[in-house]
């Protein structure tokens, strides 16, 4: 049995430890495994080891859940990033593009037309070229837009918020747009029948897909979902009408019938006034193509 005296003499001695070596506050060492991880994740990703707070907050949770292996991921988001910093333009780039493309398509227009585009044009055009640089497209549009901007006899018609529609374009759609624009028609429109076989030549869609065809699109498979977008940026229209017949009493070898209305149910899609004012502006004339 071990006396009082030794084990008031352990009980002092283990106090005293304690009051010499504070207590760590627990997910101390926890904390500072995280701080390594994310430190050794920004420099994977080639970041500044002094990450803002925010990113901290942001990594600490992947951190714990992945300890070393997150660094790994980091890696390989890093490699995979790294053609973006090969095709994004800097802004000198853009302006030397900008400057030689306006140029050509403003050639055949006077001096005194030619003004500044207004900053909500230009400014927000700017930025959305630097993306642009493997969508020559897309660039012939944001160039014609610029140039409209410039021309006081087209800057009117120049809306700021087409910059924004043919950031929501695939290049597919800009082909698809500048076809309609070369049929040479004010206001095309396709119509069909409601509720048309599929392959029917009454069938709407199948009309629709073979424009996009007519158009030289890269993904065909795709022609509905560009028309859908079309449609859903209000480049074009999509409405149904129908049309009432009087049939007079008649039969045929099936019977007779007395007289009634047929009704014949149609749909069809069309350039809006929008559409329009956008290839007015945006589309190339086919002179000035590159």
């Amino acid at each position: 049995m071990v006396p009082d005296s030794a084990l008031n003499l352990a009980a002092a001695r283990d106090g005293a430890n304690r009051r010499a070596a504070p207590e760590q506050p627990v997910g101390w060492v926890r904390t500072m495994t995280e701080a390594k991880i994310i430190k050794e994740t920004a420099k994977a990703l080639g970041l500044s080891s002094l990450l803002p707070e925010v990113y901290n907050d942001l990594l600490s949770p992947a951190a714990r859940e992945l300890g070393e292996g997150l660094a790994t991921i980091a890696k390989a988001v890093k490699i995979s990033l790294a053609p973006i910093e090969a095709t994004v333009w800097g802004y000198e780039k853009v302006r030397e593009w900008l400057s030689v493309r306006v140029t050509c398509i403003l050639a055949d227009r006077k001096a005194t037309d030619i003004t500044a585009p207004p900053l909500s044009v230009s400014g927000p055009l700017t930025l959305q070229m630097v993306f642009s640089s493997e969508e020559p497209d897309l660039r012939e549009m944001y160039a014609n837009l610029l140039a409209s901007a410039m021309d006081v006899r087209t800057a009117s018609g120049a809306h700021p918020s087409f910059v924004t529609l043919i950031q929501q374009l695939t290049a597919d759609e800009a082909k698809i747009i500048s076809y309609i624009a070369s049929l040479g028609k004010d206001w095309p429109g396709w119509q069909g029948q409601v509720d048309a076989a599929s392959g029917s030549e009454k069938n709407l869609w199948e009309k629709m897909t073979r424009l996009c065809t007519n158009a030289k699109i890269a993904h065909s498979e795709k022609a509905e979902i560009y028309i859908e977008n079309l449609l859903r940026l209000r480049l074009l229209r999509h409405d149904t009408s129908a049309e009432a017949k009087y049939q007079p009493e008649g039969g045929d070898d099936y019977g007779t019938w007395g007289p009634h209305i047929i009704t014949d149910e149609y749909e069809f899609i069309e350039l809006t006034a929008y559409g329009r004012a956008f290839i007015n502006a945006c589309v190339p004339d086919n002179s000035t193509q590159p």
